[in-house]
């Protein structure tokens, strides 16, 4: 009797484990397409606001979740301080810090943390133009991430209760 509850409980392990994979795969599609929304934001806001980078982090710092609100936020203070600080250093170490618990592949993390320095000194609608090629990119990542979802999560599944199993025949 024993034996059986530890086997029924070690395959619970093994599910729940593969559980929690696919919702860390299903969240990961959730902050992609969140990071597609912010870029929109911004171009947006460069094309038809006129509005500078600093300006779109303070209006972000109130539109967006967490925890992108907190980084935006952190960005507009510190450029609001006036340490002389550059832009797109200050944007990629916050976004670094803010990104580090996501779930997401490095290159993913690097379309957001990469975004101010593609801009330089052009007019709105170069700017734009620039951002858009950052909006392709995270509509590529998106695409696939969602291709992929399906698959991986039986995929998974699959492994989890195989695991479970494999490991309760050996303790037997």
């Amino acid at each position: 009797m024993l034996k059986l509850a530890g086997v029924i409980m070690l395959m619970l392990g093994c599910v729940g484990i593969g559980i929690s994979k696919v919702n860390e795969e299903k969240r990961r599609v959730r902050e992609l397409r969140q990071i597609k929304r912010i870029i929109i934001r911004i171009q947006n806001e460069m094309i038809y606001g006129k509005r500078t980078l600093p300006e779109i982090c303070f209006l972000l710092s109130q539109y967006v979740e967490r925890p992108y609100r907190d980084i935006f936020q952190e960005i507009y203070q510190k450029l609001a301080e006036n340490r002389g600080e550059i832009l797109e250093k200050l944007w990629k170490e916050q976004m670094e810090v803010g990104m580090k618990e996501m779930p997401l592949k490095e290159a993913e993390k690097d379309i957001l943390c990469n975004l101010p320095e593609h801009l330089g000194i052009q007019d709105e609608t170069m700017q734009a133009a620039d951002i858009g090629q950052s909006l392709d990119m995270i509509a590529e990542h998106i695409r696939q991430a969602e291709s992929e979802l399906e698959s991986k999560a039986k995929v998974i599944m699959s492994l989890s209760v195989t695991a479970g199993l494999f490991i309760s025949i050996l303790l037997l």
